[in-house]
């Protein structure tokens, strides 16, 4: 391996190397000239390269398509770049927030996607929306536990007085409930990828979140919060998905929030057509977001 070494060169120029890097299949050398010249550059320059180290750092399949995005906005300000979505000239309240981007470093080798930062900015927003409401916390679909260690850090959650319960298979997805077009994805990204074992340790310091292994819906009737204020779901399947609604909704108490993490992503339409029709049944409707995501808050009585 060849070594090279570079002096008198500004961040700029860094971020154009980095680029060139990116676009030749280097993500691993595109990173490093990225975080190279992070630490001695601010501003808007400064926001061009966090979205870039997100994205080298994360690098698929889908990597170049989101560098092209990104330089085609490059010049207009307020701008980012996440996994199926851009946004420009718009508020982002997360890039303002040091302790909030301080744990995306933190937990960024956890990360399933690119730049998740608007993803988890409406879970934030649904946790603390849900933290006044009676009832506890269920994340069903856990991985290795990106979302729910970013904002238990994030919000001091052993101080709070919830519970939070983590239900997953930690097997991946069950074969019996896979999706069309899902089978590869199963096996590429969850099938011995993750370890009920590693997930528990991370959570070890916390008293109150509980990681349970179990297949949705049925392990729900072996242990389940009696009263729930938030629900995040993310099992990448229908019939585990419909599942956990028929059997948890009657308990969310009124304004508990839903956060549907598949909802609107195009490789869940199964997941989105049924949820719609699920919520239709009972005169109710999920919102929409732009990051892939459906919202819901439950109406009062």
């Amino acid at each position: 391996m060849t070594e090279i070494t570079l002096s008198d060169v500004s961040s700029e120029q860094l971020l154009q190397l980095g680029d060139a890097a990116l676009t030749t299949g280097d993500a691993r050398l595109a990173f490093k000239l990225y975080a190279a010249a992070l630490p001695k550059t601010k501003g808007f320059l400064w926001l061009r390269l966090r979205l870039r180290v997100g994205i080298a750092r994360n690098a698929n399949n889908r990597t170049l398509t989101s560098l092209a995005v990104l330089r085609a906005i490059d010049d207009t300000g307020f701008i980012f770049v996440g996994e199926g979505l851009a946004t420009w000239n718009k508020t982002l309240p997360f890039m303002e927030d040091k302790r909030f981007l301080d744990l995306v470093e933190k937990h960024a080798d956890l990360a399933p996607l690119p730049n998740w930062h608007w993803n988890l900015h409406t879970v934030l927003w649904a946790i603390n929306q849900a933290r006044t409401i009676p009832g506890d916390f269920v994340e069903l679909g856990v991985f290795k536990g990106h979302t729910t260690s970013f904002l238990a850090d994030y919000v001091d959650f052993a101080q709070w007085k919830q519970r939070w319960y983590l239900y997953d298979t930690f097997e991946g997805i069950p074969d019996d409930q896979l999706d069309e077009g899902w089978a590869e994805i199963n096996q590429s990204t969850y099938k011995d990828t993750f370890s009920f074992d590693a997930v528990r340790d991370l959570f070890g310091q916390y008293d109150n979140i509980d990681v349970i292994k179990g297949r949705v819906p049925e392990i729900l009737q072996q242990k389940c919060p009696d009263k729930i204020s938030f629900i995040h779901l993310d099992l990448n399947n229908t019939a585990a998905e419909i599942g956990a609604l028929n059997y948890l909704y009657d308990r969310i108490s009124p304004g508990g929030v839903i956060v549907l993490d598949d909802y609107g992503w195009a490789a869940s339409r199964q997941q989105h057509l049924a949820e719609n029709a699920w919520f239709a049944e009972r005169g109710l409707q999920i919102l929409a977001l732009p990051t892939g995501q459906g919202l819901f808050v439950k109406p009062g009585v």
